[in-house]
């Protein structure tokens, strides 16, 4: 008998890969000072908390506390606040990604934070000495600590991942492939913590005596109930729970249909140009996804918001939108089109606190439809511009190539009104060259 045939054969398995606090970690790897303290991240315009590290989970500041309102209890408490600083977040998933990708070839990302990998024997033996390689690379790499979870799907591999982040003792990955104590795992899973399991299918469970994901799990035995109850994403996810994979990796993103940017001012607006300016930069993001997809739009819709608390009873909303002949990613054209909604739209001594944009009518772009009485065709002049456009901001750093009509060029007293506020911003150490860690020395 040859080696070849002692050879065990080969086996997979789905990870879930879930960076821990994310926001806060990313503050943590380039101010060192912060660890081990409680971190709180703010929403846009400093609104609210969106993340919290574990002391600060640990010193009972809930998600969602106003800024204002517990202001004097950070101080208590040594909450440090942070400013949603996207553009470093943003840097550190990507890095994340192209070192999980580098590790296992085939991923799919999940979220900002997260990402589904597949996990192979034949390059480690043993899954979990795979899930530590992992996470101990993503730490090395990048300065992330990151939860694995494996196991034979993916939404036992969430499970998987929680139990590995919740519980010290497992050192951060959890290996449910032939797990002796799975059913005890999923008898301590509550019913509404399974992926896939919304509010309204929790009712229905918890109607008929099932509480935790192992009471879900038995009902495979009659898949007619399950099926009738829970239509067949109910019927999937029974069947995953009970270790059958029902889908595989997604090969890329699932182009949007619609896309829409939206964001509150730094500070209410009243004059027709500052709202433009914020129209035309909400219009320039909403365009760089849309080409990010490899996308154009056919339709775009302007909205802008008021106070509803100085006219409780009256309208607040007002929005104007145009279809486009010929469906186009050039932003100069959106941006143009935007800037005649938001005039129509706007109506003076009237207080602003937030506009929306969204783009519709969304197809490939190699699939536009001309129109041979329309002179504003999306060129394959205007197309290389835009590609160049977006090629310099992803090297040098988002907005480093805007548009006049975005304002972002203004500086000091003539800086945009419309600007979020980001009174606890940390630098932008990876994305902006201004911004970049400088060590110090002692002479």
């Amino acid at each position: 008998m040859n080696n070849q045939s002692l050879k065990k054969p080969e086996s997979f398995a789905f990870s879930m890969v879930d960076c821990n606090n994310f926001y806060a970690s990313c503050e943590r790897v380039f101010d060192p000072s912060l660890i081990g303290k409680p971190i709180a991240i703010l929403s846009n315009n400093d609104g609210c908390v969106i993340a919290r590290s574990q002391e600060a989970k640990d010193s009972g500041i809930p998600m969602g506390a106003p800024e204002f309102k517990y202001r004097h209890e950070f101080k208590i408490k040594g909450v440090i606040i942070r400013s949603s600083n996207y553009a470093l977040y943003g840097d550190m998933s990507h890095r994340v990604m192209e070192t999980l990708r580098y590790l296992t070839h085939d991923i799919e990302i999940y979220s900002i934070d997260e990402a589904f990998a597949a996990l192979s024997t034949n390059i480690y033996p043993e899954l979990s000495e795979y899930g530590f390689v992992i996470r101990e690379t993503i730490l090395k790499w990048t300065g992330l600590p990151v939860s694995v979870g494996i196991a034979p799907s993916k939404t036992l591999a969430k499970i998987a991942n929680h139990i590995a982040k919740k519980n010290p003792e497992y050192n951060g990955v959890m290996d449910l492939n032939n797990h002796p104590d799975t059913d005890h795992f999923l008898e301590n899973t509550p019913i509404q913590e399974i992926w896939g399991i919304g509010k309204g299918i929790t009712i229905i469970l918890n109607r008929y005596g099932i509480n935790n994901a192992l009471e879900l799990k038995k009902t495979i035995s009659n898949k007619k109930w399950v099926r009738k109850h829970l239509a067949v994403t109910g019927l999937r996810t029974v069947l995953e729970l009970n270790g059958f994979p029902c889908s595989g990796l997604s090969d890329g993103q699932v182009s949007r249909k619609g896309i829409v940017t939206s964001r509150m001012f730094g500070k209410p607006l009243y004059q027709l140009s500052d709202v433009q300016e914020a129209v035309a930069t909400f219009v320039s993001r909403a365009a760089e996804k849309l080409r990010i997809q490899n996308s154009v739009a056919s339709n775009i819709h302007i909205n802008l918001i008021g106070d509803k608390y100085e006219n409780i009873r009256g309208k607040y909303k007002f929005g104007s939108s145009y279809p486009l002949k010929v469906a186009t990613a050039h932003t100069p054209t959106l941006i143009k089109i935007a800037k005649l909604l938001t005039a129509d739209a706007f109506e003076e001594g009237r207080k602003y606190k937030k506009a929306a944009v969204m783009l519709t009518g969304i197809v490939p772009n190699s699939e536009i439809q001309m129109d041979i009485f329309e002179p504003e065709l999306y060129t394959q002049k205007q197309f290389k511009l835009m590609e160049s456009v977006d090629r310099i901001n992803s090297k040098f750093g988002q907005n480093h190539a805007a548009f006049a009509a975005t304002g972002l060029h203004k500086k000091g007293d003539h800086r945009n009104q419309w600007l979020m506020n980001q009174n606890y911003l940390s630098k932008r150490y990876t994305t902006r060259w201004d911004e970049l860690m400088i060590a110090k020395t002692e002479l």
